[in-house]
């Protein structure tokens, strides 16, 4: 077997050398690099955690509805006991609303924050005050904002009455109330309670008419149901 040379030897130890070197290099170079990019992506995986967990704390009642000792009650849980409950009764409620706004954008007719803050005034003082109305809308579980929302309804659907319809409150119509119901106007003559009366019987008119036209609007409307 032929020897190698001396020579032979050296440039095949210089070509190992010029293999390897690269590789060792690059894999250094990686080790490096690697180093951070993995504290970045820890560092953002925490931040992103972080952001979660606040989210969590600050809008968990989106996704809960409350616990019982350690028993979650989810708000889909609730939502769906109260949609079997209270879904078709809620259902009519959005109806009824979306009906009424629509005929009264159909007859150009605005409802003025003027007169719901009079309207509100007077609700007030046939309660008595600030504190028998707010403990009233309170037992019906009604916010303020939802108190208002009503009443602006109210004016709306009697603006809509009156606008659609011719009411009249006759002075023989008057009398009758007057004579039917004499024990609630002890002391007083037909003069003095006539106005009352009269704005009496006229609520009572435009109510009735608001029946009927609700009664018809609803009949013709496109309302389909999935609950």
């Amino acid at each position: 077997m032929p020897k190698t040379s001396t020579k032979t030897k050296k440039a095949v130890k210089v070509i190992k050398q010029m293999r390897t070197a690269p590789v060792e290099e690059v894999v250094a170079v990686s080790k490096k690099k690697s180093g951070p990019i993995l504290l970045v992506k820890l560092l953002l995986v925490i931040a992103i955690g972080v952001v979660v967990f606040l989210l969590a704390q600050k809008y968990k009642n989106i996704f809960i509805a409350g616990t019982v000792n350690k028993s979650v009650i989810t708000r889909w849980e609730l939502n769906q006991r109260m949609a079997s409950q209270y879904g078709s009764q809620t259902f009519e409620e959005i109806v009824s609303e979306r009906l009424l706004n629509e005929n009264l954008q159909k007859n150009k007719i605005v409802v003025t924050d003027k007169e719901i803050t009079d309207e509100l005034a007077k609700i007030k003082a046939q309660y008595g005050g600030d504190s028998q109305y707010n403990a009233a809308i309170a037992q019906f579980g009604m916010t303020q904002a939802q108190a208002l929302d009503s009443i602006k309804q109210s004016i709306g659907l009697k603006k809509l009455i009156e606008a659609t319809n011719t009411i009249t409150v006759a002075d023989a119509d008057i009398a009758k109330y007057f004579n039917d119901n004499k024990a609630t106007y002890t002391g007083k003559t037909l003069q003095d309670v006539s106005a009352a009366i009269k704005d009496i019987l006229y609520q009572q008119a435009v109510y009735s008419k608001s029946q009927a036209w609700y009664t018809q609007i609803r009949k013709d409307a496109s309302v389909v149901s999935f609950l």
